[in-house]
C-alpha cells in the first residue's frame, strides 16, 4: 500500500465537515485502520506555530491559561483536564445509538483501548476496568481502586470492597498487594506544567477572539435537549431527557482491520500549510522513545487519522529540536521496534477473549490484572457479589438505560426486521431497574415488548417478520451460533482468566473465538401472541399505578404536614422578619406565567399509550376469535376493546382523533359478530357463558381502564342479545357509526359501505321472511294485514337504505341485489292480496294486486339498466332475468285464470295476458348459462303452451274466417315449439299434454268444415288419428318412467283421454265406411275393427296398457296409409 492510499491530508477548512467522511487511515501496510470522525469540539488546531530553538518551556507564554479563543480553551483543558468518570462509555454509547446498533464491537475511552494493547508488552502493567454487554457491544470502563475503593467515604463501593479484600486484594501471604495509583508527585507536575506551556506557545494568538471562526461538528439529534410533546405522543416512547454533554474532545469510530470501536479522544491535532494534520508531543531529549511510548504514539494516531506525529525535544525545558515522523513509519523508530501485525493479534485475541466470557447483558464484569501477574482475570461481580450489594450497583441503572435506549432506537430504524434481538435488550432492562425507581422507563419498556408481539399494522392482518432476525441470518458463517440458554450456562463461570502470553497467538479466524448470541425469535399463533401481549401490558400498567399510589401518598404526606403546621385563626403569628417589597408588574408575569397549565403528564401519555395498544390487542383477538365462530369470545375481546379505546380517549383526547381508524375497525369487526351471531342464533345460549369469562390480564387491564364515573358511549356495541333482530339492527348500527367517522383508509371506508349494504340486505331479507312465515303461521283469514303492512314497510326501507349505500360506492353488482330483493317483496305483497282474492266468493285480479307486481316490474327493470348488459355480472344477470320473467309470467297466470271480467272486457283481458306472456317469454333468454338452461327450457315451453292454449280458446269464439286462420297458425305454433322443448327436456306428460290439445285443435278445425260426403269424413278423422300417433314415443318415455314417477294423476288422466279419443276415432271411422257401397272396402273395415276391438281391452295394469297403446297407435299409423290408398 503506497502512502497515498495510506493516508489522507485534509485542511482545517475541510475538517469542518470531517464527521461525515469516512477516510483511510495511516498504519503499517499490513493492517487496514479507517476512521470516522462522529464528534470534535474543534475540528483542529491551526495555524501551528513550530518553536525556535532554545525556546524556554519553562517560562509561560502571555496567553497561558487564558481562553479567549477556542484553541486556548482546548490546549488549557488537555493537560489539566480530569480524569473521565466511570460512565463514559455509557454517555458515548447514549450518543451514538445507531453505531451501537451496528455491529460495533468496542466502546470505551482511547486510554483504555491503549492499555489493554500495550498490556503484553509491559509486565508492569495494571489494568482495572468494568466491562458490560449490550447486545454484541461491549463497553469498557477504567475503575479506579483507589478513587472508588480504598477511600472509605465511597459508601456506594462498599460490596465491591468486600470482594476486593476477600479475593484481590491479599496475595498469597495474606498481604495486601501494592496498587499503583496515579502519580502526583512535584515533578509530574511540573511536567504537566511544562506540558501546557509548550501547547500554549504552539497555538498562534491572532490577538482576537476567533471563537466565530470555529465551527463545533455535532449531530444533529444532540440540538433537542428535551423529548417535545409532539415526540412523546408518539407510538415509540423516549421518556429519558437526551444530552449535550461531552466528556471527551473528539469521537471516533474506528475500524481496526475488522474490530470496530467507538472510542473518546483527547488528542491535540495541529496543522499548516505544510503539514495540516499532525500531533504534537514532548519529550526530553536524554530519554529515548522505547516501545511503550512508540505504540502509545502509533495508537493514537491510528484512533484520530493522524498521518503525522512532531516530536519536541526539550533539554531542561529549552527546546532543542523537533522531528518530524509519519505515522506508519513509527513501528520501524529506532529503540521502539513493533510488528503492527503482533498488535492487532494482541486485539483480536483480547476482544475474543471477553466476548467469549462477558456474555450476559445486565452482568458488570471486572477486568483486573495486577502488576507483575501473568494472566489477565474477569470477575462477574453480578454474580460473585449477589445480596452482599448494600448500596445497589451503580453501574446497573445506567446499563438498563442503555439497553433500553438501544432497543427503542434499533425498533425504530430497523422497524420489524429484529424483533428478537429488541426483546432480550428490552427484557434485560427490566431486569435492572426498579420498576419503583425508574417506572417511567419500564413502563415504556413493557409497552414496547407488547408492541413487539402485536405491532400496529397487525389491525390491518400484516404481522410482519417474525422469523430469525435479519442480524442472525446474516451472521459469519465462522461464527458459532448458540442459544440464550447455552450462554445463561456458560456466563455462571465467576472467574475466567488468560495467559497474557497467548495473547500473541495468532488466530486466522479469530471471529471463531466468541459466540454469537440467538435470540429466541418472536413466533406464536394470534391468540398466542396477544396472551403474551396482555402480560405486558398489564405490567406496564401496574407500574404506573404504584407509580401513582406512591404520588398520592406523597401528596397525603405533604398535606398532613400542612395541616399539623397550621395554627388557630384568632392567634396572631409573630414574624421575626420584615415584610416583603410588593411584588411588581414585571415579577406578577412571572407568576403567572408558573401558572400556565404544563403539558401532558408523562403517566398519561404512558398510561394513553398502553391502553392503546391493549385496544388493539383486543381488537385482534376477537378478530382471531370470530375467523373460528367463537363469536362469545369474540364480542368479549371487542368489549374490551371499546372499554380501553374510551379511557384512552377520556386521557388524551387527541389520541382518540388520531385512532380514529382503530375505533372503525373495532366497530367493524363489532358489526361482523353481530351478523354471525344472526345468523347463528340457535347456538347462542351455548356461547353466551363465553362472553363473561375472563382473565387474569385481561380483568387487571380492564379494571385499569374502567372508571365508576365514567359513562359508556358504545355499550350498545357489546350489549349481549339472542334476538336474531337486536343483532341485525346492531350490527347495521355497529357499520353505520364506522362510516360517520370518517376513516382515513379509503379501503375500509369502502368495506364499511358494502358491509352496512349487506347488513341491510339482511335485515331487510329477514323481515320478508318473517312477513310470509307469518302469513303462513296464521293463515290468510286470521292475519293482520296492519302489522304485515309495517313489516313490508321495514323490509323495503332496509332494501332502500342498502340500495343508496351500494350507490354511494358505486357498487353495482349489489345495488342490483338489492333491487331484485326489493322486486322479491313487491310480488310477496302481490301474492298476499292474491290468497285474500282467491279465498273470496268471486275471485278476480285486483287493483293492488297490479301495482304491486308492477312495482317488482320497475325494481327489475331498474336493476338491468343498472348493470347494461350481462357481460361483466353474467350470474347477477341471468337471475334478475329470470325474476322479471317469472314475474311477468304469474302476473299472466293470475289475469288468466282470475280474470277481472268486471272491471275489464274479455278482449282486454286476453290482450293482457297475451303481451304479458310474450314479455315473460322475452325475458326468459336461452342464452344463459348451462345451469340455467333446462330451468328457462321449461318455463318457455310452459308460455308456448300457455299461448297455445289460449290462442285455441279464442279459436272457438271467433266468427271471421281469416281471423280463425291466423288464431289456428299461431296456435299450432306455440303447440310445436312447446312439442319440441318438452322433447328436448324429456317431459313426456306435458308432452303428451301438448300432443292432445294439438290433436283437439285440428278435430275442431275439421269439424268446422262444410263436408258432407262420407269419404270426406274419413279423411279428417284419419286426419286427427294421425295427430295422435304422434304420441307413440311419448308413450315409450312413459313406460320407462312409470317406476320412478311418484304423481302419476296427470299422466293417468291423459292416458284415459288418448285411449278415449282413439277408440272415438276408429269408431266413426267404421260407421262413414260402413256407410259406402258394401262388398268393396270390406278388408279395410275388418282391420279396422280389429284395430278398435284391441283398445278396447282393459289391460291389468299400467304397463299392460301403454304397451297396448303403442301396438294401437302403430296399427292405426299403418290402417290409415291403407284407407287413404282405398278410397283415393
Amino acid at each position: 500500500m503506497d502512502r497515498k492510499e495510506k493516508m489522507n491530508y485534509t485542511n482545517g477548512t475541510e475538517l469542518k465537515d470531517f464527521k461525515a467522511d469516512k477516510i483511510c487511515g495511516a498504519g503499517h501496510e499490513n493492517v487496514k485502520s479507517t476512521a470516522v470522525v462522529k464528534y470534535q469540539s474543534l475540528p483542529l488546531l491551526s495555524p501551528f506555530n513550530q518553536l525556535q530553538s532554545n525556546t524556554n518551556l519553562n517560562i509561560p507564554p502571555s496567553n497561558w491559561l487564558r481562553s479567549n479563543s477556542k484553541p486556548e480553551q482546548y490546549v488549557r483543558d488537555i493537560p489539566w483536564r480530569r480524569e473521565h468518570s466511570e460512565f463514559s462509555s455509557f454517555n458515548m454509547a447514549n450518543h451514538f445509538l445507531d453505531d451501537i446498533t451496528e455491529d460495533v464491537d468496542v466502546v470505551s475511552d482511547a486510554s483504555n483501548i491503549k492499555k489493554l494493547l500495550k498490556m503484553p508488552f509491559s509486565s508492569s502493567s495494571h489494568i482495572s476496568m468494568m466491562v458490560h454487554r449490550v447486545g454484541q457491544t461491549l463497553l469498557l470502563d477504567e475503575f479506579d481502586i483507589h478513587q472508588h475503593l480504598l477511600r472509605k467515604e465511597k459508601e456506594e463501593w462498599k460490596w465491591l470492597w468486600k470482594f476486593y479484600e476477600q479475593i484481590i486484594g491479599k496475595n498469597t501471604e495474606g498481604k495486601y498487594k501494592c496498587v499503583p495509583k496515579k502519580s502526583k508527585s512535584r515533578i509530574a507536575l511540573q511536567n504537566r506544567n511544562m506540558y501546557s506551556k509548550f501547547l500554549y506557545h504552539s497555538v498562534q494568538s491572532e490577538g482576537k477572539d476567533d471563537t466565530t471562526s470555529v465551527v463545533q461538528c455535532h449531530r444533529e439529534e444532540d440540538e433537542q435537549v428535551v423529548v417535545n410533546d409532539e415526540d412523546i405522543l408518539t407510538p415509540l416512547p423516549d421518556p429519558l431527557p437526551q444530552t449535550n454533554s461531552r466528556g471527551f474532545q473528539r469521537e471516533v469510530l474506528w475500524t481496526f482491520e475488522n474490530i470496530k470501536m467507538l472510542i473518546g479522544a483527547d488528542l491535540p491535532i495541529f496543522g499548516d500549510e505544510t503539514h495540516p494534520c499532525v500531533s504534537l508531543r514532548l519529550r526530553e531529549s536524554d530519554e529515548p522513545i522505547n516501545v511503550l511510548t512508540g505504540l502509545d504514539y502509533w495508537l493514537d494516531n491510528l484512533m484520530c487519522n493522524v498521518p503525522e506525529v512532531a516530536m519536541c525535544f526539550h533539554l531542561d525545558g529549552f527546546v532543542q529540536k523537533y522531528e518530524l515522523l509519519k505515522t506508519e513509519d513509527i513501528p520501524k523508530y529506532e529503540n521502539s521496534q513493533f510488528d503492527p501485525q503482533l498488535v492487532l493479534d494482541i486485539a483480536r485475541n483480547i476482544l475474543s477473549f471477553l466476548k467469549s466470557n462477558a456474555t450476559l447483558e445486565g452482568h458488570t464484569y471486572w477486568l483486573y490484572k495486577d502488576s507483575n501477574d501473568d494472566v489477565v482475570k474477569l470477575y462477574d461481580l453480578t454474580t460473585l457479589c449477589e445480596g452482599e450489594v448494600d448500596h445497589g450497583n451503580p453501574f446497573t441503572v445506567p446499563v438498563g438505560i442503555l439497553l433500553y435506549r438501544v432497543a427503542r432506537n434499533l425498533r425504530k430504524n430497523t422497524g420489524r426486521k429484529k424483533t428478537a434481538t429488541i426483546r432480550k435488550l428490552l427484557e434485560n432492562c427490566l431486569l435492572l431497574l426498579d420498576e419503583d425507581k425508574h417506572s417511567q422507563v419500564c413502563t415504556s419498556a413493557y409497552y414496547l415488548l407488547s408492541d413487539l408481539y402485536v405491532p400496529d399494522s397487525s389491525i390491518k392482518d400484516v404481522w410482519e417478520s417474525n422469523s430469525d432476525d435479519s442480524d442472525e441470518e446474516n451472521t459469519d458463517s465462522c461464527r458459532s451460533v448458540v442459544e440464550d440458554d447455552d450462554i445463561k450456562e456458560k456466563g455462571n463461570k465467576e472467574e475466567v482468566t488468560v495467559d497474557i502470553k497467548t495473547l500473541y497467538d495468532f488466530k486466522p479466524n479469530f471471529d471463531g473465538g466468541w459466540h454469537v448470541v440467538r435470540a429466541h425469535p418472536i413466533a406464536g399463533t394470534v391468540e398466542e401472541r396477544c396472551q403474551d401481549a396482555f402480560k405486558y401490558i398489564r405490567k406496564g400498567l401496574d407500574c404506573l399505578c404504584r407509580d401513582e399510589n406512591t404520588y398520592k401518598h406523597h401528596q397525603k404526606n405533604v398535606s398532613i404536614v400542612e395541616e399539623q403546621a397550621s395554627c388557630d385563626n384568632s392567634e396572631a403569628i409573630p414574624l421575626g422578619y420584615k415584610p416583603l417589597a410588593s411584588i411588581s408588574a414585571e415579577n406578577n408575569l412571572q407568576l403567572s406565567t408558573l401558572l400556565i397549565p404544563k403539558k401532558q403528564k408523562w403517566q398519561d401519555v404512558s398510561k394513553c399509550l398502553l391502553l392503546r395498544k391493549a385496544a388493539m390487542t383486543f381488537y385482534c383477538s376477537g378478530k382471531e376469535y370470530l375467523s373460528i365462530q367463537k363469536y362469545g369470545h369474540a364480542l368479549r375481546q371487542i368489549r374490551f376493546a371499546i372499554v380501553c379505546f374510551e379511557e384512552m380517549k377520556r386521557l388524551i383526547p387527541k389520541k382518540g382523533e388520531e385512532n380514529i381508524d382503530l375505533l372503525t375497525l373495532i366497530l367493524e369487526t363489532a358489526g361482523d359478530i353481530r351478523l354471525i351471531m344472526a345468523r347463528n342464533a340457535k347456538s347462542l345460549d351455548e356461547q353466551e357463558k363465553y362472553f363473561t369469562d375472563i382473565s387474569e390480564e385481561e380483568a387487571a387491564i380492564v379494571d385499569a381502564s374502567i372508571r365508576a364515573s365514567r359513562i359508556p358511549e358504545y355499550d350498545w356495541v357489546y350489549t349481549w342479545s339472542s334476538e336474531l333482530e337486536q343483532n341485525l339492527t346492531s350490527s347495521v348500527r355497529c357499520y353505520r357509526h364506522a362510516i360517520t367517522l370518517k376513516p382515513t383508509d379509503k379501503i375500509l371506508d369502502t368495506n364499511l359501505h358494502k358491509r352496512l349494504g349487506n347488513s341491510l340486505n339482511e335485515l331487510g331479507v329477514w323481515y320478508m321472511n318473517l312477513a310470509q312465515n307469518t302469513l303462513q303461521s296464521t293463515g290468510v283469514e286470521k292475519v293482520n294485514l296492519e302489522k304485515l303492512k309495517l313489516i313490508w314497510e321495514k323490509s323495503e326501507n332496509c332494501f332502500n337504505r342498502g340500495k343508496e349505500v351500494f350507490h354511494t360506492i358505486n357498487d353495482k353488482a349489489n345495488a342490483t341485489l338489492l333491487l331484485s330483493n326489493t322486486g322479491k317483496l313487491m310480488r310477496l305483497c302481490a301474492q298476499t292480496y292474491t290468497q285474500l282474492t282467491i279465498s273470496s266468493d268471486q275471485p278476480e285480479f285486483t287493483t293492488i294486486e297490479r301495482e304491486y307486481y308492477t312495482k317488482a316490474i320497475d325494481c327489475y327493470q331498474m336493476a338491468l339498466a343498472i348493470l347494461k348488459n350481462g357481460k361483466q355480472y353474467c350470474d347477477i344477470w341471468e337471475s334478475v332475468l329470470w325474476e322479471l320473467s317469472t314475474t311477468y309470467y304469474n302476473m299472466a297466470m293470475l289475469l288468466q285464470d282470475y280474470a277481472p271480467l268486471s272491471t275489464y272486457c274479455k278482449e282486454e283481458i286476453e290482450k293482457d295476458v297475451i303481451d304479458l306472456m310474450n314479455k315473460s317469454l322475452k325475458y326468459c333468454s336461452m342464452d344463459c348459462s348451462p345451469k340455467c338452461l333446462p330451468m328457462c327450457q321449461y318455463r318457455s315451453a310452459t308460455i308456448n303452451h300457455r299461448l297455445a292454449s289460449l290462442h285455441h280458446h279464442t279459436l272457438r269464439d271467433t266468427i271471421s274466417d281469416q281471423k280463425k286462420r291466423y288464431v289456428k297458425q299461431l296456435s299450432d305454433n306455440h303447440y310445436n315449439k312447446a312439442i319440441n322443448l318438452f322433447r328436448q327436456l324429456d317431459c313426456p306428460v306435458e308432452m303428451l299434454r301438448s300432443y292432445l290439445e294439438k290433436a283437439a285443435l285440428l278435430e275442431f278445425c275439421q269439424s268446422a268444415q262444410s263436408t258432407c260426403t262420407n269419404k270426406g269424413k274419413i279423411k279428417n278423422y284419419c286426419a286427427v288419428l294421425m295427430a295422435l300417433t304422434d304420441c307413440e314415443e311419448i308413450l315409450e318415455s312413459l313406460q320407462t318412467q312409470t317406476e320412478n314417477t311418484s304423481n302419476n294423476y296427470d299422466r293417468d288422466s291423459l292416458i284415459d283421454i288418448l285411449k278415449s279419443r282413439l277408440q272415438y276415432l276408429l269408431l266413426h271411422i267404421i260407421k262413414a265406411y260402413t256407410s259406402l257401397t258394401k262388398g268393396k272396402h270390406e278388408t279395410v273395415i275388418k282391420e279396422v275393427k280389429a284395430i278398435y276391438a284391441r283398445s278396447l281391452q282393459i289391460p291389468q295394469d299400467e304397463n299392460q296398457l301403454l304397451i297396448l297403446l303403442k301396438s294401437v297407435l302403430h296399427d292405426s299409423k299403418n290402417i290409415i296409409h291403407t284407407i287413404y290408398h282405398d278410397i283415393g
